[in-house]
């Protein structure tokens, strides 16, 4: 977001600058500048005011009062010979005119003149040094300052008022974004930003409608299929115990392997639909975790050996949902068992702010690094070597990575020193008192 603010302040005073450049560009170079026009007219008619009171009072009482006129006006008086003027007045004068031949302005619009001789000039120029043109050097740098503040006061208000609306708006998406289905964005005139918040309650509506049908088909078809699952089971099991033929016994046998897979998978996936809504909270107790793990690494540990390590934690006693860190660590083991060669490691430890970091290591074939942000989505086939044959329901890690969020943790993969997976829980510090 603030790389959107700053964007859009930087904009504004490019906009700005850019404002200031075409009005330069009109108003004086383009059009005429007519305050440049008045000043020559004025300076004619000095120039012929001057001339005439040469003529009735004399050259030096006319000088007296050019000089007191530059002095009330805080300008200097130069006399300048032909010779010595400046090459633009210099071209000027030596040119012909049709206007105001006898009067010039250069770039620093400093007038020049000549009254009755051909070769003096007269040269007013603001003097800088006087406290009038300080007072008006002051003034004119003091406009651009307002002008400038005003500026950045207006964007920076602006920018405020668009942030706080924005964040409101950007709150709602974050929640929505989290699994929070109810989350809309405020409609209220003083909090909308356009028509953007209307479109995105209508966006919300519609994903939230669409994700509630799959759920509830998902949930209603789960459901559904464990009644016929079971009558296959109970006659599978019926035809079992009738002394079928060897070959029959076999068949069966894949039969009940089957119907048991289905009904784990089944399971699992009304775990996950049961994790995944928003409105489920966690019961959080208080247990041991080191029995707790002790267990889970005797329940996993007879086809593959499991190493366990919790000497770096401080205190085994820890506060969460006993059910579901129990589920947790069985769905990681599993998922280690299933893909390791011989060896399994399983480690727990705390960090500075004394987290639970549970880290599960295998010796197996690993993960491709292109898998990482994608194999804890349900269903989701890392490669042909975790198949259909050795990868169970497919919901393992998706469930572990809904515990860890129902937690406020994360689970994250990489690989492991031992050449296989490698999977990191982290279970933020809980509370009792929370």
């Amino acid at each position: 977001m603030r790389r959107i603010y700053l964007e859009s302040f930087i904009g504004l005073l490019v906009l700005f600058g850019l404002s200031l450049y075409a009005y330069e560009v009109i108003i004086y170079e383009i059009n005429p500048d007519y305050d440049y026009v008045l000043e020559d007219h004025e300076g004619a008619a000095l120039r012929e005011l001057l001339t005439k009171l040469t003529a009735i009072q004399g050259k030096e009482k006319t000088l007296e009062m050019l000089d007191g006129f530059a002095e009330h006006t805080a300008q200097r008086l130069q006399i300048v010979n032909y010779n010595d003027l400046p090459s633009a007045a210099k071209e000027y004068f030596s040119t012909p005119q049709i206007h105001h031949p006898n009067t010039f302005y250069d770039s620093k619009r400093h007038f020049w003149m000549r009254l009755v001789e051909e070769d003096v000039f007269y040269h007013l120029s603001s003097d800088d040094s006087t406290p009038l043109r300080k007072a008006i050097e002051l003034d004119n740098n003091l406009v651009w300052c307002f002008i400038l503040v005003g500026f950045i006061a207006y964007s920076s208000a602006l920018i405020w008022f668009l942030n706080r609306r924005i964040r409101k708006l950007e709150r709602a998406t974050i929640k929505l974004a989290n699994g929070d289905l109810s989350a809309r964005a405020p409609t209220a005139g003083k909090d909308q930003v356009g028509t953007l918040n209307k479109s995105f309650n209508n966006m919300a509506n519609k994903i939230s409608d669409l994700i509630m049908s799959n759920r509830s088909l998902t949930n209603a078809v789960a459901h559904d299929l464990r009644t016929p699952i079971f009558r296959i089971q109970w006659q599978a099991e019926m035809l079992q115990d009738s002394l079928p033929t060897k070959e029959q016994s076999e068949k069966i046998s894949s039969i009940l392997e089957d119907t048991d897979e289905m009904d784990e998978m089944i399971s699992e996936l009304l775990h996950f639909a049961k994790l995944e809504r928003a409105e489920t909270q966690i019961q959080k107790s208080s247990f041991d975790l080191r029995q707790l793990i002790e267990k889970a690494v005797s329940k996993h540990s007879a086809a593959t050996p499991i190493t366990f390590d919790a000497n770096p934690i401080s205190s085994s006693i820890i506060f969460a949902d006993q059910p579901l860190i129990k589920r947790a660590l069985d769905n990681l083991l599993s998922n280690a068992s299933r893909y390791a060669k011989s060896k399994i490691t399983l480690s727990v430890r705390t960090d500075a702010d004394d987290n639970l970091i549970i880290i599960v290591e295998d010796d197996g074939d690993g993960i491709d690094e292109v898998h990482w942000t994608k194999i804890f989505d349900p269903f989701y086939s890392a490669d042909p070597a975790r198949n259909k044959a050795n990868s169970g329901s497919g919901l393992g890690l998706a469930i572990v990575k809904m515990i860890a969020i129902k937690h406020q943790g994360n689970i994250e993969v990489g690989s492991s020193a031992l050449g296989g997976a490698k999977f990191v829980l982290t279970i933020p510090n809980q509370s009792d008192s929370v």
